[in-house]
Formats: structure tokens, C-alpha cells, sequence
């Protein structure tokens, strides 16, 4: 017995007319265990006063009655496949990666492959691109991720044969991996008089981001709950970004810490300004978080310059963590597992996880570089 293959719909659209206005009744037919069911959608009139607005607002859902016929697969335009990366993939990402490949999405993908037919998005098309984009290569890669998880996407709404290699493998970004500004070294002595320019807490936020390496997504996430003063020691869970909490960026980054005694000292020394919050350095505006922008532009950056010091930024004090580590003598895979790192490199992975001892004489050993005498005493 022949069986019926499913026809393209556009959705057959008509007027009602209602007491006090008007709705569009849209009827589709759908396919489930070879039998065809009806299926309708009603817009209201004052919202979609056009039958124009009407097809508007069932572009996605037209793509999705349509994905498994011929013509879906041969006369699809990228702009189907970018709208079911909007509903079903965007929304499982990070917040903060969420924004980024919107804006990706709105000002460079859709305004260039959006009505392109999903089968003439090719590699060379995508390469000749990128030449124009004056762009960074990090910007690429991100466009070229986006695109790819769009033709991932396709494939599995039968855009495209699923056996078929993703196009987006093809297109190599060079200097992605490339650093292009070099991260301007700071010495211990530039460390101290940092500390001593700034305000409270911002002080003490430095030195634990100087003394533990951490992102600054993580530091302003740390809740007093997250320190344990019987084992001198700190659990970083969680960060903070655009306004979300969230996990760790990666499994290796959850984890315990080691705390130095004056560090401690320090931190027992400001809880009582903290005026019974949950968090380490909680916002005087909002009680929650502080913001990692305003923290660098309003006052981590202001001050540096105005002592001399130039340009510093919240990374640059994890970059200078490692390598005052480095100096101390600490083993590579100490340092690998004090910052968290997930790989430094092949080689230094070889060492595995040094011993925690190991971890608190090498984290001591910094504490006691960078932690002023008069900062760690007790008033």
C-alpha cells in the first residue's frame, strides 16, 4: 500500500468575523501514524490587523509542519533554521552567552544568510565573509559556532540529509587561539601599592582575587556560607554574570580552595560591615552581587591609573596569580589545580592533581607575598 507523503502547507488563512471586530483562523493538516488530523490556530484581528501580520507570526510554525517534505528540505531559506535556533537551542544557554550570539544572530547572520536558501550557505561563501567582517578572529569563531549549530539544526528538521558533514568544519578562522594583546605583567611591589590605593572592600576583593586566582564572575558569587574556618579553606560554586547566577564555567572551576590564616583574619575583620548579608561583598544598592563592570570601570581601573600602574583589568590579577605562583616554586599542577584549570597543557596535565598539602604550602607561600602585615591584624 502506497503511502501518502506529507504536501507542503503554507496554512490555509481566513477571516471570521466576530461581534466587536474580527479573528484569522489558521487550518493546518497534520500527519501522525499515517492518518491526518486537523489542526487550527486563531489570531485576534486587533492584534494582526493584516493577513500579512498573520503570516508573520506563523513563519516558525509553518517551518515546522513543513520539516519533513521535500520542498522544506529543497526551498528552505537559513532564516527557518535561525528561528528554530531561537526557540530550541538559544534558550539553553548561559545568559550572558545568550546576549552574545543574539546580537550575533540579529546584526550579522540573519542580515546576511536569512533569505539565502539553506543549500547555498556554502563553506566558500562563509570564508569570503569573513575576509570583509572587520572583525576579531574570536568574533568569527563565535559566528561560525552559531551557523553550525544551525546547520545541526537542519539536519535534524530534515533541512538537510542527516548524514551530511556539517559545511561549517570547513571554515578555519586563523589567530583564534592567538592571544592579541599581550596580559602586562605586575609585580608583587605593584600589587601592594594597589591594595593600599584602594577604598574598602575593594582592597579586599583584590587580595582574594590576587591570592586564590579567581574570575571575578566567582568573586562577587561568594556567599560567608562558602567558608569553612575549622579547615581554613573555600568553595567556589557559582558566578555571577549579567545579572544571573549561575554554575561555574566548567566542572574543574567547582571546587574547594585552601584559605590562609591572614587571609582569614582579613575576612573575619570586614564580616561585621557586611551587616549580616549572605554575600561576601554584597551591593549597597541592591543587597545581592555587586557588578563586575562597574566594580572594573568605576573603581579598579580609575585608581590604577591614577597611581601609575596603567591599564589593569580583573584577568590580568588571574594571570598574575599564576605566575607569582610560578616564581614561588609551585609545580605546574599545582598551579593547575589552585586556578581550576580544566587543561594548561598537555604536558602539565601529566602531573595530575598535586596533593592538597601541596596546595596550601604553595597558597600560603603567595598569601604571605601579598598580604600586607597591617591588613591581616585585628583591631
Amino acid at each position: 500500500m502506497k503511502t501518502k507523503r506529507p504536501r507542503y502547507q503554507q496554512g490555509n488563512i481566513t477571516r471570521l468575523e466576530r461581534l466587536g471586530g474580527f479573528v484569522w483562523k489558521v487550518r493546518f493538516s497534520e500527519w501522525i501514524d499515517g492518518k491526518r488530523h486537523q489542526k487550527s490556530l486563531t489570531f485576534s484581528g486587533s492584534k494582526y490587523p493584516s493577513e500579512m501580520d498573520v503570516r508573520k507570526a506563523i513563519e516558525l510554525t509553518v517551518v515546522q509542519m513543513n520539516s519533513g517534505t521535500d520542498r522544506a528540505r529543497v526551498e528552505g531559506v537559513f532564516g527557518a533554521v535561525i528561528d528554530l535556533y531561537r526557540k530550541d537551542h538559544l534558550p539553553n544557554l548561559e545568559p550572558s552567552t545568550q546576549q552574545t550570539n543574539s546580537y550575533l544572530l540579529k546584526n550579522y547572520i540573519e542580515p546576511k544568510f536569512g533569505k539565502v536558501p539553506i543549500r547555498d550557505v556554502e563553506p566558500l561563501e562563509v570564508v569570503n565573509w569573513f575576509k570583509e567582517l572587520q572583525l576579531a578572529p574570536s568574533t568569527k569563531a563565535a559566528i561560525r559556532s552559531v551557523i553550525s549549530v544551525c546547520f545541526d539544526l537542519a539536519a535534524l528538521h530534515k533541512y538537510i540529509p542527516t548524514m551530511e558533514k556539517n559545511p561549517m568544519t570547513l571554515v578555519k578562522i586563523r589567530g583564534v587561539s592567538k592571544r592579541r594583546k599581550r596580559i602586562a605583567e605586575l609585580t608583587v611591589r605593584d600589587f601592594r601599592k594597589l591594595l593600599k590605593a584602594l577604598p574598602e572592600p575593594l582592597n579586599i576583593m583584590v587580595l582574594l582575587d590576587g591570592c586564590l586566582g579567581l574570575r571575578i564572575s566567582e568573586l562577587v558569587a561568594i556567599k560567608w556560607a562558602d567558608i569553612d574556618t575549622t579547615v581554613r579553606k573555600i568553595a567556589i560554586q557559582r558566578k555571577f554574570t549579567h545579572g544571573h547566577l549561575g554554575k561555574t564555567k566548567s566542572e574543574a572551576s567547582d571546587a574547594d580552595l585552601p584559605l590562609a590564616n591572614s587571609l582569614l583574619i582579613v575576612l573575619k575583620k570586614w564580616r561585621p560591615k557586611t551587616k549580616g548579608s549572605e554575600w561576601l561583598f554584597p551591593s549597597s544598592r541592591t543587597g545581592g552581587p555587586r557588578s563586575a563592570s562597574m566594580l572594573l570601570q568605576k573603581g579598579l581601573q580609575p585608581v590604577a591609573e591614577e597611581i601609575g600602574l596603567g591599564h589593569i583589568t580583573w584577568h590580568m590579577l588571574r594571570h598574575a596569580c599564576r605566575s607569582w605562583l610560578g616564581s614561588g616554586g609551585a609545580a605546574v599542577g599545582t598551579q593547575k589545580d589552585l586556578l581550576r584549570q580544566a587543561d594548561i597543557s598537555t604536558t602539565m596535565n601529566i602531573y595530575g592533581h598535586a596533593l592538597s598539602v601541596d596546595l596550601r604550602k604553595s597558597h600560603n607561600r603567595l598569601v604571605n607575598r601579598l598580604v600586607p602585615k597591617g591588613m591581616a591584624l585585628l583591631k
